[in-house]
């Protein structure tokens, strides 16, 4: 089983604020819901708002990078 220490857990406010991001940027993007690019778009957010970006401009800026 997995340690909650190693994988964090999201609380609501983070959560909605994940998911309006990459529903915004898939759209923007034009990526299918369904499609391998919007899934690496949500893993890509998760992975740099674990790394600390905290803000829309912090995680644009990772996804760019």
């Amino acid at each position: 089983m997995y340690s909650s220490m190693a994988y964090p857990t999201l609380d609501p406010n983070e959560l909605a604020f994940l998911q309006k991001f990459y529903d915004d940027t898939r759209a923007e993007q034009g990526f299918a819901g369904d499609s391998l690019a919007a899934q690496d778009l949500a893993a890509r957010i998760i992975l740099f708002y674990q790394k600390g970006a905290r803000t829309k401009i912090d995680i644009e800026r990772a996804l760019t990078a």
